[in-house]
């Protein structure tokens, strides 16, 4: 496992590389490397994460810098928005190394007769965190091509990112999406809690709740109330960078590393 793990943390840095090489002058490789570096990076990676439990900080970490991955080539496969990468290849890379770190380690339990309803709870939720970082990419590629827009410089950023118009579709997708996938994830969490007869801690009540809320206001502000463009790239910004403190925040009163929380 740690060995899938390590190739595949190689395969993503790799891709980084790719993604960032036009910025550093250097010739960009194909699509075909592109899609082909991480695609064969997340296959070793599922490989190994079906081996492991899924409770603990360190498996969660990985199983999001895979979904990062994966939201990373559909992105690439359906809209051609190669420049998601240049966000997403990184912190995927960075995930699986601090993943390791933690202790994937040869020693960790196989997991066996797995509460298909835990399944549910954790596959659900981390969809919809790496989905709500897809937005915060979406919005900040958005950002920065409206800048190159605005000053009218047209360099590298104007020619390798996507059009406004396809990153913002790509925001309001990301969102419609993690919404719904967060609730229903939730609501696995809490039932399968409740029919255990575990309370759920306090840390993990407020963040997930917390999240939820947030993920609801940029869908009610994008749906409801029609925002685009540069208002709703903010609210995603926004957003995404409210759930990572209060993250780190209750991570810091609660430490511990059986726990995504």
């Amino acid at each position: 496992m740690p060995t899938l793990h390590l190739v595949a943390l190689g395969l993503y840095g790799l891709a980084a590389a790719l993604a960032l090489a036009p910025f550093a002058g250097l010739p960009s490789l194909s699509r075909r490397w592109s899609v082909a570096l991480p695609g064969a990076g997340a296959l070793a990676h599922g490989v190994a994460l079906a081996q492991l439990n899924p409770a603990g900080l360190a498996p969660i970490l990985s199983l999001l810098a895979l979904f990062l991955i994966v939201l990373q080539l559909c992105c690439e496969l359906l809209l051609r928005a190669t420049a998601v990468a240049l966000f997403t290849a990184p912190l995927a890379a960075g995930l699986v190394g601090l993943a390791l770190l933690l202790g994937l380690a040869p020693g960790v339990e196989v997991s066996a007769g797995r509460n298909v309803w835990s399944v549910l709870h954790v596959t659900l939720s981390v969809l919809a965190i790496a989905l709500l970082a897809l937005a915060f990419v979406s919005a900040a590629l958005y950002l920065l091509q409206f800048r190159e827009l605005k000053t009218k410089r047209f360099g590298q950023v104007f020619q390798l990112f996507p059009p406004l118009e396809r990153l913002d579709r790509l925001n309001y997708g990301a969102l419609a999406i993690a919404f719904p996938a967060l609730t229903v994830g939730l609501l696995f969490g809490v039932g399968v809690r409740f029919a255990a007869g575990v309370a759920v801690a306090p840390a993990q009540l407020v963040w997930g709740s917390f999240t939820w809320v947030v993920l609801g206001w940029a869908v009610w502000a994008r749906v409801v109330r029609g925002w685009a463009g540069r208002r709703a790239a903010f609210v995603s910004i926004a957003g995404f960078a409210a759930v990572v403190l209060v993250y780190l925040a209750l991570k810091l009163v609660e430490p511990g590393r059986e726990r995504f929380l």
